[in-house]
C-alpha cells in the first residue's frame, strides 16, 4: 500500500511493535468464511523466538561504511567488523548464554547475526535492548524467514485457457482477455523474486531474461554452489524436522515458475496455458530455498530494482515490477521497508500477497509494508478465499482459488514422477498477487512512467465491489484489468501527487531520529512489562 494514512488506525495499538519488530500476534477472524462481514481481529504482540537477527548501523558509523564497502555480499563479516562492534555483538550474545556463528553483510548497509541457538522470546528482546545500547547500532529486529504463500482481445487457444476461471469477464475473473486488445504487457520487465524458474518449460522459457541466484547457504540452495548467476529452481522439498520448527515433510513446490507463468506464460500458442501479461518478460530471481528464505531476499529485491549488491554483476534489466508471493509473520521491520522505499525510489512496483492465515495482514511482511500494492485472494465464486488474509492493509483482491472446491489456480510444475514440465493447480494468495502484478505490467506498458500511487489509484477505481465482503476487508475488490487498462490508455490516472502522499523522512535535527524513537519506545514496552 503507498500511502500510509489507511494503514494508520490499524497499526496505532501496535506503534511499538511496528518500530521494534515484535512478531506477529494471535489474530483471530472468529471463524470467519468467504461470506462473513469485515472481521474483528485481536492481536498479542511479542518479540520472536530467533536464532537470526539484523542490525541496521547509524548512517555515519565505521560498520555502516565497511558492510557498504564489502566486496562480496551474503558473507561473513563479523572479523572484518570495527572491534567496538565486534564486541557489542559478542558481548550481547554472552549475555543470552550464546555464541555469534556467523554476521554476513547485506545490501542497504545491513548485517544478519546468526547465533547458535533460538533465544526464547524474552531473551530475544534482551539480545536486542542489549545491542541498542551502543550507538553504532540504529535498530536490532528479529530476521523475518518468509516462506511461498500458496498452496498446492479473443479467448486465446491454449490447450488448457478453459481452466483458467481467474481470467474471464465474469464477476469471479479479472476481465483481461478485453484487456489485451490495448496492452499486452510489451517491454515490461517483472521480476517474481522466489523459489527460482524451470528454464525449461515450454511455456515460460522464451521470456525470460537473466536471473540469478541469490541464496547464500549452501543447503539451502540445494545447489551446494552459494550464489550464482544461475536461478534454476532446485527444489525446496525438506524432511520432517529439518527446517528446526517441527515442520512436517514436503516435496518440491517449484513456487516460482507456477507465479511467473501467472504474469507471462506463452500465450496464443496453442499449448499449455495463457499469462495475464504475455508480452512481459520475467526476470527469475532465487530467494527461497529449503525452510524459506532471510535476508538473501533483501540483497535480492536491491538487485531486481536496478540496485548494486557487492559481489553480483548489475542487473542489466531492471524491473519495472517486482512481484513477492511470500511471507513472514512478522510487522514490517525497519530493514525490510528501507529496502522497499529504496526499490521504489529506483522505478518499481511492488505487489505483494497478502498472506494465506486468515489473520489481518498488517502482522505479516510484506504485505503490511507501506509503498507495496498488498493483494487478498478470492474464489471461483467471487468470495474472499477462506484463508487470506484481510484487513486495512489490503489494497486489491484477486484470484487465488480454493483447492476444497476444485477451484484452484492454474499454472506451470514439474511433474514429481517423470521430471518433465507439466501444469498443476494451486490456492493461495501467492497466486493472487502475480494476477495484480501482471495487470500493472499491462498498465505499465501504455505509460511506463506511472507511479505506485497512480497504479493503486487506478486499481482500487476500477475494482468491481465484492458484496461478501467489504473495503475494510477485501481493499477495493477484485481487479478488472479491461478497467484499469482503459483508463491508463485513455490518460485519466491521477497526476502524480494527487493522492495522499506517504510521509517522508525529515531532517530536522530537533526532531528525534529513528535510534531515539526505537529506544523510547522500547523503554515503555520493557517498563509496562515490570
Amino acid at each position: 500500500m503507498p500511502t500510509a494514512s489507511r494503514r494508520l488506525p490499524a497499526l496505532l495499538a501496535v506503534i511499538c511493535a511496528v518500530t521494534l519488530t515484535a512478531a506477529l500476534g494471535a489474530c483471530s477472524s472468529g471463524g470467519s468464511s468467504a461470506q462473513d462481514s469485515t472481521p474483528t481481529p485481536t492481536a498479542t504482540v511479542t518479540t520472536p523466538a530467533s536464532d537470526r537477527f539484523v542490525i541496521t548501523w547509524a548512517k555515519d558509523s565505521e560498520a555502516a561504511k565497511l558492510v557498504s564497502s564489502v566486496e562480496n555480499y551474503g558473507v561473513d563479516i563479523i572479523s572484518s567488523l570495527p572491534q567496538e562492534d565486534q564486541d557489542a555483538i559478542k558481548t550481547a550474545a554472552e549475555q543470552a548464554s550464546v555464541s555469534v556463528k556467523a554476521a554476513t553483510a547485506h545490501a542497504g548497509g545491513l548485517t544478519a547475526v546468526r547465533l547458535s541457538e533460538v533465544l526464547p522470546s524474552e531473551k530475544a528482546q534482551a539480545f536486542i535492548q542489549a545491542l541498542l545500547s551502543y550507538d553504532s547500532i540504529e535498530a536490532a529486529e528479529p530476521e523475518v524467514t518468509m516462506t511461498a504463500l500458496s498452496t498446492s482481445a479473443s479467448p486465446p487457444n491454449d490447450e488448457y485457457f478453459d481452466k483458467q476461471w481467474a481470467l474471464t469477464s465474469d464477476q469471479r475473473g479479472l476481465n483481461v482477455v478485453e484487456a489485451w486488445g490495448k496492452s499486452t504487457g510489451k517491454d515490461v520487465t517483472v521480476a517474481v523474486i522466489d523459489s527460482g524458474i524451470l528454464p525449461d518449460h515450454p511455456d515460460i522459457s522464451s521470456q525470460l531474461l537473466p536471473g540469478y541466484d541469490f541464496l547464500s547457504d549452501p543447503w539451502a540452495g540445494g545447489d551446494n554452489d552459494g550464489r550464482d548467476a544461475d536461478p534454476t529452481d532446485m527444489g525446496d522439498a525438506v524432511q520432517a524436522g529439518e527446517c528446526g520448527n517441527d515442520n512436517e515433510a514436503t516435496d518440491s513446490s517449484w513456487h516460482g515458475s507456477h507465479v511467473a507463468g501467472i504474469i507471462a506464460a506463452s500465450t496464443n500458442n496453442g499449448t499449455g496455458m495463457a499469462g495475464v501479461a504475455p508480452d512481459a518478460k520475467i526476470v527469475p530471481v532465487r530467494a527461497l530455498g529449503r525452510c524459506g528464505g532471510g535476508a538473501d531476499i533483501i540483497d535480492a529485491i536491491t538487485w531486481a530494482s536496478g540496485g548494486s549488491v557487492n559481489g553480483v554483476p548489475d542487473n542489466e534489466n531492471p524491473a519495472q515490477v517486482i512481484n513477492l508471493s511470500l511471507g513472514g509473520p512478522n510487522i514490517c521491520p525497519v530493514y525490510f521497508q528501507r529496502t522497499i522505499d529504496e526499490a521504489v525510489a529506483r522505478g518499481s512496483i511492488i505487489v505483494a500477497a497478502a498472506g494465506n492465515e486468515d489473520q489481518d495482514a498488517g502482522f505479516v511482511s510484506p504485505a503490511g509494508c507501506e509503498n507495496v500494492i498488498t493483494v487478498g485472494a478470492s474464489n471461483a465464486s467471487g468470495d474472499r478465499a477462506v484463508y487470506s488474509n484481510y484487513g486495512s492493509t489490503v489494497d486489491v483482491t484477486a484470484p487465488g482459488g480454493d483447492l476444497t472446491t476444485d477451484d484452484g489456480v492454474l499454472s506451470l510444475f514439474r511433474h514429481p514422477s517423470s521430471g518433465e514440465p507439466a501444469y498443476t493447480f494451486m490456492q493461495g494468495t501467492s497466486q493472487a498477487s502475480p494476477h495484480v502484478a501482471g495487470v500493472v505490467a499491462l498498465m505499465l506498458s501504455i505509460k511506463p512512467d506511472l507511479t505506485v500511487e497512480q497504479i493503486t489509484e487506478t486499481l482500487t477505481s476500477t475494482s468491481q465491489t465484492m458484496h461478501s465482503c467489504d473495503r475494510d476487508a477485501c481493499g477495493a475488490g477484485i481487479i478488472n484489468a479491461k478497467a484499469a487498462v482503459e483508463q491508463v490508455a485513455s490518460d485519466q490516472v491521477p497526476a502524480p501527487g494527487d493522492g495522499q502522499a506517504t510521509e517522508e523522512p525529515s531532517d530536522d535535527a530537533s526532531k528525534p531520529g529513528l535510534r531515539e524513537t526505537i529506544k523510547d519506545l522500547w523503554n515503555r514496552i520493557t517498563t509496562d512489562e515490570e
